[in-house]
């Protein structure tokens, strides 16, 4: 039997930022140049087992020319590793398709001239434990930065389609740029024709999500719009595209919007404000019984900021129909739920083809964070600055003090403890007011309201660059006046963001009712008829518990009787 460290192998392809710096593969590819991946996997298992250690199952994904898979691949895990052997390949297209109609097994060079870069071509020859570079370039295209293609461009581009958004995305995930002859050629109507015809909807929406997954979401968003594949990739529905609505310009005013919430995101990593620390989300989620899997700040939450790009780049579509979508939800009540949906869940569903969670979250911190500009500019923010300088606070106690009515939920204001069942001080009542405001909106969208913060923050932002200082000449004049009103918006959210946490709202949408359905029938409110007045009264039941943070049962069944005296 042939030793398997006897065939000449290699890792293949190397990612430009696994091997070559300090980021760790999951998944490692083996080439192998004279035998198949299944032989070559069977051969290391019984290898293994001679030497009495353990050996790993083997799949294998066979030959699947609907899936690009024309030759087999095993696939073996080893500790931590997904381990893929496959063999060397050379492949031959035809015109209208991006999957190969001929693959063979070919040799190293044909295999990394094949690739769609050239940093994506280099091979890590684990016989000799150095890199190979059969194309030549991609060391250099490494080192200087750049993303190019090991054959001419067009070629490359109209063979596969899909390595223009791959393109898109490496150069977004490495931050290189992109080299000249290749950004000519993904500018070419060509390509963007191919890519429309060939690729499928599923790949396109894939390769967008890892972009915005990527290091630099603006940078990938800003190179489809300079290529003119914004279109094409995000591609809005055949309706709404012939409606009465105007689309011009609604990706650059999403690409502002975006750059500037990344760049806000990026300040609060440097100088995180109190609201984004990951202790303070804990201490306040815990007057709601909620964990730091819901309390996660987005710094730390990969998932949730991947949302909040989708969102904020996606934002200016949304606005430009929402009122005619609101008509249609209107109009269409008894209809089935796809009539209803907007064209952000079109668009994120159907034409991208993400998952109807994606979209519909996407959507819920669109629609918070029109809740919280609203909020904010009818007064939340000076409702706010009243919650801090009071001192309210609304807190969680292991051990209840004397005198409380038993709860550990705790609420003190200048530095005193108050009773929330009784307590009648106007400032207090200001500040409860405020607690449900803010609660309404934030029983709706959960643990992403942070991105709903920071979108609602942007936007305002991004609207104070483009107006009231239009009328100033002076550079320097301009910019000062614009710090001064970034700086006015930023202290204006981060008090509101604050005033939020002092008030215990985090985890406010999984707070139980203190007194069950069957309860009110059958005891509270026993002539109570059937019908959307139950709805009511479970309304005022969680009005009464966050207007009074920790009180009583009792206290709650005496004003839901107040409240609805016919049904006692």
């Amino acid at each position: 039997m042939t030793h398997p460290s006897s065939v000449p192998t290699f890792v293949s392809p190397i990612a430009p930022n696994d091997t070559l710096s300090v980021t760790i593969p999951v998944d490692i590819d083996i080439a192998l140049d004279d035998k198949l991946g299944r032989e070559f996997a069977d051969e290391l298992n019984q290898w293994l087992s001679d030497r009495g250690r353990k050996t790993h199952s083997v799949g294998v994904v066979l030959k699947n020319p609907e899936k690009s898979k024309h030759l087999e691949t095993a696939t073996m895990r080893v500790n931590n590793y997904w381990i893929d052997f496959v063999n060397l390949r050379a492949e031959e297209y035809t015109s209208d398709s991006r999957i190969p109609d001929l693959m063979r097994i070919g040799t190293a060079e044909e295999d990394a001239f094949r690739r769609d870069l050239t940093i994506n071509s280099l091979f890590y020859n684990i016989n000799d434990g150095v890199v190979e570079d059969m194309t030549g370039r991609g060391l250099d295209d490494l080192r200087k930065g750049i993303v190019a293609t090991p054959l001419p461009p067009l070629t490359t581009l109209l063979d596969d389609p899909l390595r223009v958004l791959r393109s898109v995305r490496f150069a977004a995930r490495l931050r290189f740029g992109m080299a000249e002859s290749l950004r000519e050629a993904a500018a070419d109507s060509r390509v963007k024709a191919a890519l429309a015809q060939k690729v499928s909807r599923e790949r396109v929406g894939s390769e967008v999500d890892l972009m915005l997954k990527s290091r630099d979401p603006v940078g990938a968003m800003r190179l489809l719009i300079n290529l003119g594949l914004i279109d094409t990739v995000f591609l809005l529905p055949e309706d709404e595209v012939n409606g009465e609505v105007s689309f011009e310009g609604v990706y650059e005013k999403g690409l502002n919007l975006l750059a500037t919430a990344h760049d806000h995101l990026c300040d609060c990593k440097a100088n995180p404000p109190m609201w984004c620390e990951s202790k303070r989300a804990l201490e306040s989620g815990a007057v709601n019984g909620v964990g730091q899997d819901q309390t996660r700040v987005l710094m730390e939450d990969e998932d949730a900021r991947r949302l909040l790009w989708y969102a904020a780049f996606l934002k200016p579509i949304r606005d430009r129909t929402i009122s005619i979508d609101e008509d249609v939800e209107l109009e269409t009540k008894k209809k089935p739920r796809k009539a209803k949906r907007s064209i952000i869940l079109k668009l994120l569903v159907d034409e991208l083809k993400r998952p109807l969670r994606d979209a519909e979250a996407v959507e819920k911190i669109m629609r918070a964070a029109d809740g919280f500009t609203k909020l904010v500019s009818s007064g939340g923010d000076v409702s706010a600055l009243s919650v801090l300088l009071s001192g309210a606070h609304v807190v969680h106690e292991s051990k209840a003090p004397e005198g409380v009515n038993g709860s550990n939920i705790i609420c003190t204001m200048d530095h005193r403890i108050l009773d929330p069942d009784t307590e009648d001080d106007p400032v207090w009542k200001h500040c409860m007011e405020f607690r449900l405001g803010c609660a309404d909106i934030l029983r709706k969208i959960g643990p992403l309201w942070r991105a709903a913060i920071i979108l609602s923050l942007c936007e305002q932002m991004a609207n104070g660059k483009n107006s009231e200082i239009e009328y100033m000449i002076e550079g320097d004049v301009v910019y000062e006046a614009q710090e001064e009103i970034t700086s006015g918006i930023l202290a204006n959210y981060d008090a509101f963001a604050a005033a939020i946490m002092h008030l215990g709202l985090i985890g406010i949408w999984n707070q139980e009712p203190l007194v069950n359905g069957d309860e009110i029938k059958k005891s509270v409110l026993p002539n109570i008829p059937k019908g959307p007045v139950f709805r009511e009264v479970m309304d005022k039941q969680t009005e009464w518990m966050i207007t009074h943070p920790g009180g009583t049962k009792e206290n709650l069944i005496n004003h839901l009787r107040e409240e609805f005296p016919d049904y006692v």
